[in-house]
């Protein structure tokens, strides 16, 4: 057990700056935690070997500039035959890299969708150094890269987990509005997932910014909404995604699948879970003429 001993300067009156000294400490330590524990839970390994090419899909590996940093990123164009085709970009939760998303990304090629999945800084093989600042930096320089890059296309963003509260926090400070944005399996703020986690989580986030409030953030989004999620879901429970959807603005919807786990979107994509964001990005049938 740590005991604090003050000197005794015999002064009543300095006494409350002793203790005004004792808890900056403190709260300078608290927060000191905070920066660590998000610098670790946004920083993965490298990335997997898997790319769009390993599931039999032509892709392109890109780099994109983010305040000085490079992001790693797979970009995969539609099948041949298709035309008016969208464009997603996929903003992927932490502890995830791009390799996780080729089949995915299979997938929408398939049914004539194009996409973009990046590593954030701190992931895969993009540059290291994570920060909260960092990756909300890169939000915003992958959509100014995508819109250059899809320039005429429709373009709709997806945000994976926590990669929601990343694409919300950013979506002010973007050069214009998406055609529209998929939330997958969202939470409805940093400190409620919090609130669900180990103890030294709860009080490392009462010192904390209010990051990634979902519920504020979306406010901030006058573009066509999808929310998805899934009864199954334990780590994303629907009830928090609900929440965020009741604080959107209009045109949205919300769509409780059933059975599907938290990563499903991924690790086994299909239909059934990727038919809801087909039809809300209007995409074509191969061949058609659109």
């Amino acid at each position: 057990m740590v005991s604090l001993h003050f000197p005794d300067w015999r002064c009543s009156v300095r006494r409350f700056g002793c203790f005004g000294i004792v808890l900056i400490a403190a709260v300078s330590a608290m927060l000191g935690g905070c920066s660590y524990v998000a610098r670790q839970t946004l920083t993965t390994g490298p990335n997997g070997p898997e790319t769009p090419a390993s599931v039999g899909v032509p892709f392109e590996r890109i780099s994109i500039a983010s305040s000085g940093r490079r992001l790693d990123a797979y970009l995969v164009p539609p099948a041949a035959g298709c035309t008016g085709s969208p464009a997603i970009v996929i903003y992927h939760g932490l502890q995830e890299t791009i390799s996780m998303y080729v089949k995915a990304q299979k997938l929408l090629s398939e049914n004539c969708v194009a996409s973009l999945v990046f590593d954030y800084t701190g992931s895969g093989d993009s540059s290291r150094g994570a920060s909260m600042q960092a990756v909300n930096q890169d939000a915003t320089a992958v959509y100014d890269f995508a819109r250059s890059r899809f320039a005429g296309d429709r373009l709709f963003l997806l945000g994976h987990s926590m990669g929601n509260g990343i694409l919300f926090a950013s979506i002010p400070r973007f050069s214009s509005q998406p055609e529209g944005v998929i939330a997958a399996n969202m939470f409805s703020s940093l400190r409620d997932m919090a609130g669900r986690s180990a103890w030294y989580y709860r009080i490392l986030m009462k010192f904390s910014p209010d990051w990634w409030n979902n519920r504020k953030a979306v406010a901030g989004l006058h573009a066509p909404l999808l929310v998805i999620s899934s009864d199954a879901d334990t780590t994303a429970p629907a009830q928090e995604a609900r929440q965020v959807f009741e604080a959107a603005n209009e045109p949205k919807k919300f769509v409780v699948l059933h059975g599907f786990r938290h990563n499903a979107l991924y690790l086994s994509p299909q239909q059934a879970w990727w038919g809801e964001v087909l039809r809300f990005v209007g995409a074509p049938a191969p061949g058609s003429t659109n």
